[in-house]
């Protein structure tokens, strides 16, 4: 019996540590899910505005080489010499053309650089990018596997925990067994013994004996003796189960935590309705660590819903029994 209920107290303390890293590696894995989810729109964006760019590039092209034509046309329509200088050889005409064609050239090169330039630094920022997004894929990868095994680990601790219970069960049902049968023996042997008759006394059957017991008192008639029977467990006092709980003080973590998490708010719920109390606690969290800290009566109550007594004593608990990674993250840690 010692040896079943050592190794079921081991297994429970093993079982809550590993619903601890479950609940932590649930925790990692969100966060690295939304930080991939914000790499793939911020991609997204810039792959827009990749596309825009290249759009006005071929727009603005279009746009200087007409404006080129044009004004190239209308400087020889409106010299009529113009034509037949150009023709002719002269080299102030020769000269003018040269440096017409270098200067629309050079506009047009000097805006497609630009152009280009910009384009090749959004490409690099989208580079930069897309190998941020492999990062987070791979940190997703890694969280889930870790989340799977902890899962895994703590669905093995629950069967072992199952098979411990039940053979403690089944030792506890024996011994209750075998000292009901010894109490019926008991009961069968006084029996037995009040039936026969002593020598020199009557055989008639004994009185029924009251309610309350008889003590002789001072020769006079016997005075009644009360039996006391002290009553049975109130169970929860004014929606309290634990009234006389004393509130711990919390160490300069816990005391960030609070403040971080809920500005002192005992009483508050996280907008998705997932985190509760003071410390923020998720249901599964809050039920393996109150029942590590030996507040039973508090495992399926909401967090927020209990005293800051209680939140303060199952937070102590559980950074004694993990630190301050159920808090991974918080800036506190």
């Amino acid at each position: 019996m010692g040896d079943l209920q050592a190794r079921a107290a081991t297994v429970a303390h093993d079982l809550v540590l590993e619903q601890l890293q479950v609940d932590a590696a649930q925790q990692q894995s969100s966060v690295a899910s939304a930080r991939e989810a914000a790499d793939q729109r911020a991609i997204a964006g810039l792959d827009q505005q990749l596309a825009a760019d290249q759009q006005a590039i071929a727009s603005h092209l279009r746009l200087v080489q007409s404006q080129a034509i044009r004004t190239y046309v209308d400087s020889g329509a409106d010299s009529s010499a113009g034509d037949a200088s150009l023709f002719a050889g002269s080299s102030a005409s020769a000269q003018a053309a040269s440096e017409y064609e270098g200067l629309a050239v050079g506009n047009i090169t000097t805006d497609l650089a630009e152009l280009h330039t910009a384009q090749h630094a959004l490409q690099a920022q989208e580079a930069a990018l897309q190998e941020r997004q492999a990062q987070d894929r791979a940190a997703v990868a890694l969280r889930s596997a870790g989340l799977a095994r902890a899962t895994a680990a703590a669905d093995q601790l629950r069967s072992e925990q199952s098979l411990v219970t039940g053979e403690l069960a089944g030792a506890v049902a024996a011994q209750q067994a075998a000292a009901d049968r010894a109490a019926a023996a008991a009961v069968a042997s006084a029996t037995r013994a009040a039936s026969t008759p002593r020598a020199g006394t009557s055989s008639a059957p004994p009185a029924t004996i009251p309610a309350t017991t008889t003590t002789q008192s001072g020769g006079g008639s016997p005075a009644p003796t009360t039996v006391t029977v002290p009553p049975a467990p109130s169970g929860v006092t004014n929606g309290d189960p634990y009234p006389a709980l004393s509130d711990p003080p919390l160490n300069t973590f816990l005391s960030c935590v609070v403040q971080a998490e809920s500005g002192g708010d005992y009483g508050v719920v996280s907008p998705n309705g997932l985190y509760m109390g003071a410390f923020q606690f998720s249901q599964p969290t809050w039920n393996t660590a109150a029942q590590a800290a030996g507040l039973g009566l508090l495992v399926g109550v909401p967090p927020n819903l209990a005293t800051r007594a209680e939140q303060d004593t199952v937070a102590v608990t559980l950074f004694a029994l993990d630190g301050q990674q159920p808090w991974l993250g918080d800036r506190c840690s």
